[in-house]
C-alpha cells in the first residue's frame, strides 16, 4: 500500500486555499454591497433633507391652518376691527389693513387689502359697522348698538 499522506496533504492545502479566495470573494462582495447600500441611502437622505425643506418653506411661506382655525383667525380679526373701532372712532380702510398686518393677521399689505375687504362687507351687511360718506368705517349709531346688544 502506498503513503497517500503527502498527496492528502496537498489536496487540504488545494481546499484551504479555494477557501481563502471563497471566502476573500465573499468580503469583497460584502464590501461591494455595503458600499451601494451607503450610496443609496445617502442619496435617499439628501432627497429627504430636500423635501423638509420645501416643507419649512410651505409651512413658512404658506399658511396651511384647517378650515376651523382660518374662521376663528377671522372672527378675531372682526371683533379686532369692531374693538378698535370702538376706542378710536372712524378709520378708513387703508387702516383697516394696516391694522391686520400689524397685527400679524396677514403677511403683506396686498394680502391684507384682498383678505380686510370681503370682512369690511360682512361687517357692513351684518350692521355691526357703517361706513360714513367719506368713506371711512365706523362702529354703529347708539340706536344701532343698542339693537345689537339686545340680539347678543
Amino acid at each position: 500500500m502506498r503513503d497517500i499522506r503527502s498527496d492528502l496533504e496537498e489536496r487540504a492545502t488545494l481546499i484551504d486555499e479555494q477557501i481563502r479566495v471563497t471566502y476573500s470573494h465573499f468580503e469583497k462582495t460584502v464590501e461591494q454591497l455595503k458600499n451601494e447600500h451607503d450610496a443609496r441611502v445617502a442619496d435617499l437622505k439628501s432627497g429627504l433633507t430636500m423635501i423638509a425643506k420645501f416643507m419649512e418653506f410651505e409651512h413658512r411661506y404658506f399658511r396651511s391652518d384647517s378650515p376651523a382655525a382660518e374662521a376663528s383667525a377671522l372672527v378675531r380679526l372682526a371683533d379686532l376691527f369692531m374693538h378698535r373701532l370702538n376706542e378710536v372712532g372712524p378709520m378708513s380702510r387703508e387702516g383697516l389693513v394696516d391694522l391686520a398686518v400689524k397685527e400679524a393677521f396677514f403677511a403683506d399689505t396686498e394680502t391684507a387689502a384682498q383678505g380686510v375687504h370681503p370682512m369690511l362687507v360682512t361687517l357692513l351687511r351684518s350692521g355691526l359697522i357703517h361706513e360714513l360718506p367719506n368713506g371711512t368705517f365706523a362702529p354703529p349709531t347708539m340706536s344701532q348698538a343698542i339693537k345689537l346688544r339686545r340680539v347678543v
